[in-house]
C-alpha cells in the first residue's frame, strides 16, 4: 500500500476575523506568510503544495512574484473562483471589503460559470505563465454542470467536495454519500468524459463527537483549522485502517491562506495563535512522513490514476 498526500492550500485576499476582506485589499498571506511561514516547511519535508488562486490574487503583481518563485520550487498553480468574480481583469474595489455567501454551482447557469472558469484560467496563464489543471470551487460549490466545464476547458482534477457533509442548509451542494478516496467522475453525477476528470476529495471521515451538531465544523478534516494534532493524526490512522486493501491511500489537506496572518480569518486572532497553527500543521507532516508517505500535487496523482486506467 502506497501513501500519498497533497497539501492544497486556498490562496485568496486577507480577510478580517468576521471574514470581510481587507480594503483596501491586502496580500500579506501570499507576499508574506507564504515565503516565510510556509516555504520553510515545505522545504523540510519535501511538499510540493498546490495553491488555489482566486482573481484578486492573480490581479496582484506582489502576489504574482511570490507564487512565481513557489511555482519554480515544485508547486502547483490551481484556479480557485468565487462567486462575487464579476469581469476579467476587473479590479475589487467596489467590493467594499465584503464577501459573497453564494456558492458558485447555484449563483450562476452553466454558460455563466463556464466563462467565469475560463476567464480566470485565460488571467492564471497570462500572470503566472502556467495553464492550471486543478480546480477548486469557492464554498465547496461545485457540481455536475461545474465538472462539465471543467473538463471542455482542460482540467485533470477537482478537488471540491467535500465527503459527508450536507452544504443545503446554507444553500450549497449536498456532499453526504460522497466517496472519501479519490475516482474518475462518472455518469453517476456527470456524463462520462474521453478524458475523465479526476475527483479528489478533501480528506474528511465522520464527526468529531458522536451528537455533534451536523455543521462543517463538527466533522473530521484534514485541516489544521479546527483539528489538533492529535485528532488529525487519529484521522491519518483511521483512514489507512478503513482502506488498508486498496493499493493506494490519498490524503488531501486543506487550509486557506490567510489562516497564518493573524486576524485575516476567525481563526488566528493572535502571533500566539498562529504559532500554534503552524505548530499543528507541521506536527501533521510530521506523522505523515514518518508513516511513508509521498507528498505530491494534484497533476501528479492525476498522472498516477490515469495510468491505471491504461
Amino acid at each position: 500500500m502506497q501513501l500519498y498526500c497533497v497539501v492544497t492550500v486556498d490562496t485568496e485576499p486577507d480577510c478580517s476575523t468576521s471574514w470581510r476582506r481587507s480594503d483596501p485589499l491586502q496580500f500579506s498571506s501570499v507576499t508574506q506568510g507564504v515565503p516565510q511561514l510556509l516555504r520553510p516547511i515545505w522545504d523540510r519535508f519535501g511538499v510540493r503544495p498546490v495553491y488555489f488562486v482566486s482573481p484578486e490574487v492573480v490581479e496582484d503583481r506582489q502576489s504574482c512574484e511570490s507564487l512565481s518563485q513557489e511555482k519554480t520550487k515544485g508547486a502547483e498553480i490551481g484556479a480557485h473562483l468565487h462567486a462575487e468574480y464579476v469581469e476579467p481583469m476587473k479590479k475589487y474595489s467596489h467590493y467594499n471589503g465584503t464577501r459573497s455567501d453564494e456558492y458558485p454551482c447555484y449563483a450562476y447557469d452553466l454558460s455563466t460559470e463556464y466563462k467565469k472558469i475560463q476567464t480566470l484560467t485565460a488571467m492564471i496563464g497570462e500572470r503566472l505563465g502556467v495553464n492550471p489543471t486543478s480546480y477548486r470551487a469557492a464554498r465547496f460549490g461545485a457540481d455536475g454542470d461545474t465538472w462539465q466545464s471543467l473538463q471542455s476547458l482542460g482540467y485533470h482534477v477537482d478537488s471540491s467536495v467535500t465527503p459527508g457533509i450536507d452544504w443545503s442548509y446554507q444553500g450549497g451542494p449536498n456532499f453526504r454519500q460522497y466517496p472519501v478516496q479519490p475516482y474518475f467522475i462518472n455518469k453517476e453525477n456527470t456524463q462520462r468524459f474521453s478524458e475523465p476528470l479526476l475527483e479528489v476529495p478533501i480528506t474528511i471521515q465522520g464527526k468529531r463527537f458522536a451528537f455533534a451538531p451536523d455543521r462543517w465544523l463538527w466533522y473530521r478534516w484534514l485541516r489544521p483549522t479546527h483539528m489538533s494534532a492529535y485528532e488529525q493524526r487519529r484521522l491519518i490512522d483511521d483512514t489507512i485502517r478503513l482502506y488498508r486493501s486498496n493499493d493506494y491511500v490519498v490524503f488531501c489537506l486543506m487550509f486557506h491562506s490567510m489562516e497564518i496572518i493573524p486576524r485575516a480569518t476567525p481563526y488566528t486572532r493572535s502571533e500566539w495563535s498562529v504559532a500554534w497553527y503552524v505548530r499543528r500543521l507541521t506536527k501533521v507532516l510530521d506523522g505523515l512522513a514518518l508513516k511513508g508517505c509521498s507528498f505530491v500535487t494534484l497533476e501528479e496523482l492525476y498522472q498516477i490514476y490515469a495510468s491505471l486506467r491504461i
